[in-house]
């Protein structure tokens, strides 16, 4: 055992010791108001740590709205087209791979929003569209 951990161990270990003298004096403290020794019997009172309470229902939490899922490429189909809402104007990119945006449609950016994403024919225009902003 390293000189760190053996000074970790006492010091917990002083700790117990307080929490045992802290304890002693509470049940002694008890036992003078009770006019028992200890363990002593319950007191005619029901305590409350006694009463089993009802557990309260946990609300549900509302269902995170899915993504919709934008398809993989079909046969003729080159690419993504992404048009996107940002601070200062609309923006398109072309893509090869629509997965880093994927996310971005349930959880946009501050001020990025994507208003549609579409698929490229081999001459770069739009062969259908397969998402767009309601």
């Amino acid at each position: 055992m390293s000189i760190d951990e053996l000074v970790a161990v006492n010091s917990l270990l002083i700790e117990r010791e307080t929490c045992l003298a802290d304890l002693s004096h509470i049940e002694t403290t008890i036992s003078d108001i009770l006019g028992q020794l200890y363990p002593f019997e319950d007191p005619a009172v029901e305590l409350p740590s006694n009463k089993k309470g009802k557990r309260a229902k946990a609300t549900k939490q509302p269902k995170a709205k899915a993504a919709p899922k934008i398809r993989r490429l079909k046969d003729g189909e080159t690419g993504y087209r992404v048009t996107l809402t940002e601070k200062c104007g609309a923006k398109t990119h072309d893509l090869l791979d629509f997965a880093p945006f994927q996310k971005l449609l349930v959880n946009p950016l501050p001020h990025h929003r994507i208003q549609s994403v579409a698929t490229l024919d081999d001459t770069l225009n739009v062969a259908d569209t397969l998402y767009e902003t309601p």
